[in-house]
């Protein structure tokens, strides 16, 4: 592993919106780099991911690395974009797009970063989200409405596909199927409300990077491993510092809480399902030829094991049923959990992954 110095930016977009980022900076000498933008989940800021930057250079990679809004470094919602969120209003979805494409539009004015080639394997961007950081990736590719003709011009010839690391359900709106559901399921997310705030966050970290043991094809989700942790988990690891500089609970419980309510989740399924094709307004997607590459660790929690299992199951019913999806990899990372990108699995394996769809990861 080489260590790739990285910078701290803050881009400026329009309203007064700032959204503060780490970058590799692009590969030396090279004119054809993606530049993959990954976008974190729950709780947790950018920083746990930083280590990706180490090995960016090597796979012809520069990687730029968000504190999604109200997280550290990037502005606050405002009053009326909470008020949006907290009624389940659609606006508040659509305006994450619209901040996204700015975000792009901003970097390719201040870096100019390499188009997408013509075979659409290098340059462009890769956009990447992690748990609920997915909300963000989709909504870019939601619906071409949300952007000025010249403007979805423009990012055509630079987006180069979205790849889904590890999504929790709730990032797609899905629900768990009350007939096939425990009762009393273990979910650590319904105890913020219940618990001291410094009990609820610990049993959050340490259930949310354990290792489950989940069968290969469940039939149902009693099938799945819902203890609250395991013998191991990634969280053991982090230092004082560590916890410190990983995680944003006020934004978790400020913008990222909100998303679970029943309204929002039902405008979030219909918008996710017009991401992945799953309905029936597909001439209305926005950069349909941008593939997705999922990616679907397999020691992961039960919401995200679940929701992998069955994503890949829909996908390829509507395939076969003649539907027009969008073009879309499955690739399971045997023995990751939902950290595998930070401590269990070397990092090169997931920009490996991330930028040739063919590739595997292994686990070191």
């Amino acid at each position: 592993m080489s260590n790739v110095p990285f910078t701290s930016n803050t881009a400026q977009l329009p309203d007064g919106i700032d959204i503060f980022f780490t970058d590799s900076g692009p590969p030396p000498g090279s004119t054809d780099y993606t530049t993959i933008i990954v976008l974190h989940g729950i709780a947790f800021t950018g920083d746990n991911l930083k280590k990706l930057h180490n090995h960016a250079h090597a796979f012809n990679l520069r990687t730029v690395i968000w504190n999604r809004r109200d997280y550290v470094g990037s502005s606050k919602y405002t009053s009326d974009e909470l008020e949006d969120l907290n009624h389940g209003q659609r606006a508040f979805l659509d305006r994450l797009g619209v901040h996204l494409a700015q975000f792009l539009l901003w970097f390719i004015e201040q870096h100019n970063v390499p188009k997408v080639n013509a075979d659409r394997t290098t340059g462009g961007f890769a956009i990447m989200g992690w748990s609920l950081g997915n909300l963000t990736a989709i909504t870019l590719f939601s619906h071409k409405n949300l952007f000025a003709p010249e403007t979805y011009e423009l990012l055509g010839k630079y987006v180069k596909n979205l790849i889904i690391y590890d999504a929790t359900l709730l990032a797609f709106g899905w629900r768990l199927p009350p007939s096939e559901t425990p009762p009393n399921i273990y979910d650590p997310l319904t105890t913020f409300t219940t618990e001291p705030p410094e009990v609820a966050q610990h049993n959050f970290d340490v259930w949310v990077s354990s290792y489950y043991d989940h069968p290969k094809n469940p039939e149902s989700v009693r099938d799945l491993h819902f203890a609250r942790r395991t013998e191991f988990a990634t969280s053991d690891t982090w230092s004082a510092e560590d916890l410190k500089a990983f995680h944003d609970y006020d934004a978790f419980r400020r913008s990222d809480m909100p998303v679970f309510q029943p309204t929002m989740q039902s405008i979030i399924r219909e918008l996710s399902d017009r991401v992945l094709g799953l309905d029936d307004n597909t001439s209305t997607m926005a950069f349909p030829n941008c593939p997705i590459i999922y990616l679907r660790p397999t020691r992961t929690t039960w919401r995200c094991y679940w929701f992998g299992i069955q994503a890949e199951r829909t996908y390829d019913e509507h395939r076969r049923n003649g539907r027009n999806v969008r073009t879309a990899i499955f690739l399971p990372i045997e023995g990751g959990n939902h950290f595998v990108s930070v401590v269990s699995l070397d990092s090169r394996d997931i920009l490996t992954t991330c930028y040739r769809p063919t590739g595997t990861c292994r686990r070191r």
